[in-house]
């Protein structure tokens, strides 16, 4: 797999990849009618007096990792430190499919994401360090 570039879907996009080949290891087919696994994120704009839903305009979709550090009284570690990794930002509609060949190809996502919320944790711990107050953008 080659750098994963984030988020993998946003605005009028509603699913990743737009292609039916595996995003990780680009070796085998995705999307209808091939065997695959998803990652779903959305919402649903509920009419409570019908007791139904859907997709809406009115809904942006989103996903991310977040790291909320420790602050005032509470304890843990990298306090005072906040990392978010969009994983998707503003999908309309409010949904987004995520579309992998593999159980295996799925985690290598998640792996990756989880990886780039690390290393944005340890770019916050150096900019500290080093007496700044806001992290580089990479």
């Amino acid at each position: 797999m080659g750098k994963l570039k984030l988020p993998v879907v946003k605005g009028k996009s509603a699913h990743w990849p737009k292609q039916s080949l595996c995003p990780i290891c680009g070796k085998n087919k995705v999307l209808e009618p091939h065997s695959m696994a998803l990652l779903s994120a959305g919402a649903l704009l509920m009419d409570r007096v019908e007791d139904s839903g859907g997709p809406s305009d009115a809904l942006d979709g989103f996903l991310e990792l977040h790291w909320h550090g420790a602050h005032d009284s509470g304890r843990g570690k990298d306090r005072d430190t906040y990392c978010v990794v969009d994983i998707v930002r503003d999908a309309l509609g409010g949904q987004a499919d995520l579309y992998f060949c593999s159980t295996k190809c799925l985690r290598e996502f998640l792996n990756t994401c989880v990886d780039e919320l690390e290393r944005k944790v340890a770019e916050a711990r150096r900019s500290k360090r080093q007496g700044n107050t806001k992290p580089g953008k990479k």
